[in-house]
């Protein structure tokens, strides 16, 4: 059988706090599978990517803070479906 793959853009949004000890990344998990993740969502017309970041955070880990100035890089992958 033949996968389609697909390419998809997402922002995400990766927690951390800079403490007098360096930064510290927040883990989140998923509630079904319990695994670790990275909150992120497609872009929504209207909003910046990072503020796309920045709701999926709120939205996946009740996570609530001041967006970083710049992105801190891009990943590349492709994703197969059925």
């Amino acid at each position: 059988m033949f996968q389609r793959l697909k390419s998809l853009r997402q922002a995400a949004a990766l927690p951390f706090v800079w403490t007098a000890d360096g930064y510290e990344v927040l883990l989140v998990t998923s509630r079904r599978r319990k695994r670790w993740i990275i909150p992120k969502g497609q872009p929504i017309k209207g909003l910046s990517l990072a503020d796309v970041a920045a709701r999926e955070a709120e939205e996946e880990a009740g996570v609530i803070g001041a967006l970083a100035a710049e992105a801190l890089g891009a990943y590349d992958y492709v994703k197969a479906s059925d």
